[in-house]
């Protein structure tokens, strides 16, 4: 008896909690999403009576890749051009993007200008353009942002039928690779698809339910002129000025909410290696906790309560109750050396993975009831990205716990060197700094030798 209770507590602490954090979170989410669609189903936006007229600030700094797709996007709106105008906000490029605008500014038949600003930085951007806005409605955009082509009059028209919508952000999707893209590329594309396409269709639309949103997404975000002109609008202080904003609406007003309106599709490009999704998820982590220490008065909400913003669980979740996953990567395999066999182990890890797969299952399944044909096409054809989504999560995982140990550790930055680059840049001064020990001991034994030989 005893040894079958040591059995279930020590494998029910180590093997139940990440199954019970996980799965309560997916059933919770499916739930918020099954609610937030029946009501959808009761009360839809109506078309706009009134046209508000419309600001769409882009930030540029070295977009010539990418600025035409944007602006060409932006220009097929099904929203009245003259009822918009689009303030590009360059700070710093160095290449033709003013070229590239230059050359559609006639051709795409939409109001718009530049502006180019001392400072650089996304922010310094952002916040100039907000302050050259003319709008009812501001709405910043990446320059390599895609929108589709309702995106503007979607959010809109949720932001009218709803005057206690303050600020909303639409659903970001992943754009296909490249032709020519490797094939890890490829894989890490599509896993990114799959994770976007859940983390909107359920996860945002489920914090929207609760008013509980963490990010106003700072791909494609849209602000009511005169709630955002009543924030000190996007800060320098941390590296998630989209998330600190957020939580700066959240404590100014307590009768306005913020959410995520999916029929309203922004498109970004995929990351193009490993170590560019290890920069961005150390720096969203990073974000998370510089922005937590930043808002104190969100910080005393209790965890327990489920409506309206809770950084607390937010971090109960991601950290304190996502340390078993932590420990059993280390743990499984000294297991084996404390004489646990190796059937049992490994019945561990397909039971842990099978789950996984469940839970991506289930999500992308719920998700499909709310995308667009496009992407439901897509999803169609990489089915096969299913079964990969659990190590993609779990690597995921790591990067993000190595964005917490930076915020301990290191001053915040934009961009972060991955592991690999640093071990590469590591072991090249190690081998400068040997290189430069051999010659310094070989001028030292020359000089030696020639005072030595030196007559007295």
């Amino acid at each position: 008896m005893y040894d079958l209770t040591a059995f279930l507590i020590f494998w029910g602490v180590w093997l139940l909690v990440p199954i019970l954090v996980d799965g309560l979170t997916m059933l919770s989410s499916l739930a918020g999403v099954l609610i937030t669609r029946w009501r959808r189903r009761r009360v839809r936006p109506q078309p706009l009576i009134y046209t508000p007229f419309i600001s769409i600030v882009v930030p540029v700094y070295n977009s010539a890749d990418t600025l035409e797709a944007c602006l060409r996007s932006i220009a097929a709106q099904d929203y009245a051009h003259d009822h918009l105008e689009v303030l590009l906000i360059n700070n710093g490029s160095t290449d033709h993007s003013f070229a590239i605008y230059n050359r559609l500014q006639d051709e795409l038949g939409i109001w718009q200008s530049w502006h180019s600003i001392i400072s650089q930085g996304k922010t310094w951007a952002l916040n100039a353009g907000i302050h050259l806005a003319r709008g009812q409605y501001i709405l910043n955009v990446d320059s390599d942002v895609v929108l589709a082509p309702d995106a503007v009059r979607q959010v809109i028209e949720a932001m009218e039928a709803d005057p206690a919508l303050g600020a909303v952000t639409g659903a970001i999707q992943v754009l296909l690779p490249p032709p020519t893209a490797s094939l890890g590329q490829r894989v890490l594309a599509e896993c990114e698809f799959f994770e976007y396409l859940t983390a909107f269709h359920v996860g945002r639309v489920h914090q929207t339910l609760l008013n509980s949103l963490y990010t106003l997404s700072g791909a494609f975000s849209v602000f009511r002129r005169e709630v955002l002109l009543q924030t000190f609008l996007y800060s320098q202080e941390t590296v998630t000025e989209d998330t600190d904003l957020t939580f700066e609406l959240y404590e100014r007003f307590q009768d306005i909410r913020v959410g995520c309106v999916c029929p309203a599709v922004a498109y970004v490009h995929p990351v193009e290696s490993l170590g560019a999704l290890y920069a961005q998820r150390v720096r969203w982590q990073r974000g998370q906790i510089e922005v937590s220490a930043r808002h104190q008065q969100l910080m005393r909400r209790p965890f327990w309560h489920l409506r309206g913003p809770s950084p607390v669980r937010v971090l109960v979740v991601d950290h304190t109750l996502s340390f078993p996953r932590f420990v059993w990567t280390l743990l499984l395999p000294i297991l084996l050396l404390f004489g646990y066999p190796l059937s049992l182990l490994v019945m561990v890890l397909l039971a842990l993975y099978a789950f996984y797969v469940l839970i991506d299952v289930v999500w992308v399944g719920v998700a499909w009831l709310g995308i667009d044909p496009a992407a439901r096409r897509r999803l169609r054809q990489i089915w096969w990205v299913l079964p990969i989504m659990p190590g993609y999560r779990m690597v995921i995982f790591w990067f993000r716990f190595s964005g917490f140990l930076h915020a301990m550790a290191e001053p915040g930055t934009w961009r972060v060197q991955d592991p690999a680059t640093q071990v590469r840049e590591g072991g090249r001064d190690l081998w400068r700094r040997g290189q430069q020990f051999v010659d310094a001991a070989r001028r030292i034994a020359r000089d030696r030798l020639h005072h030595s030989s030196d007559p007295q």
